[in-house]
């Protein structure tokens, strides 16, 4: 595996955020990693983010075919960790997201979106802390097949607002049957 890159960000100045208060003080610095496909083991590290979950994993996705994801997942839920996910309704419907019965039987509490062209979004929240995001859909295809990148960013503040995306989809969202 190459290496991941790491750097410090300053949160907030990478997103668009309302500005802070006076005393509200500057944002920590975050921790930022960047793993691309092919090379990287994305899905490893996606996993290892989940396995570390001590409260709670929030997951944003439109596609979703990967094990190894799904297994940390599974393992998460079975640990006593809630877990959350939001899908896309339409991939649901047409096969795209096969790991959802898995998911449904360990514990995993699934929301489906519909109202939107595509529920595009491909994140996952841990611990509200802890956010990994970018291009990766959660498949094989995108670990072994595709040139994709990913984004683990360790900051309070950041998972603040995907926390607070992930919520307005949630209840915009129907609970799987």
């Amino acid at each position: 595996m190459r290496a991941a890159l790491a750097f410090a960000l300053v949160a907030g100045a990478a997103i668009a955020a309302p500005a802070p208060s006076a005393d509200a003080g500057r944002a920590a610095p975050a921790r930022v990693e960047a793993f691309f496909t092919p090379g990287d083991e994305v899905d490893r590290a996606i996993a290892s983010r989940i396995d570390a979950a001590r409260r709670d994993v929030r997951v944003a996705a439109y596609l979703f075919t990967n094990r190894r994801i799904a297994s940390a997942l599974v393992r998460a839920a079975k640990r006593g960790v809630a877990v959350d996910l939001v899908a896309d309704a339409a991939q649901h419907a047409s096969g795209g997201l096969p790991r959802v019965r898995e998911l449904d039987r360990a514990g995993v509490r699934i929301w489906l979106r519909e109202g939107l062209a595509a529920f595009h979004h491909k994140f996952v929240v841990v611990d509200g802390e802890v956010v990994v995001t970018g291009s990766f859909n959660f498949t094989q295809a995108a670990q072994d097949r595709n040139a994709e990148n990913v984004v683990i960013i360790e900051s309070r503040e950041v998972a603040g607002r995907f926390l607070a995306e992930f919520e307005r989809h949630r209840a915009a969202a129907s609970r799987l049957q």
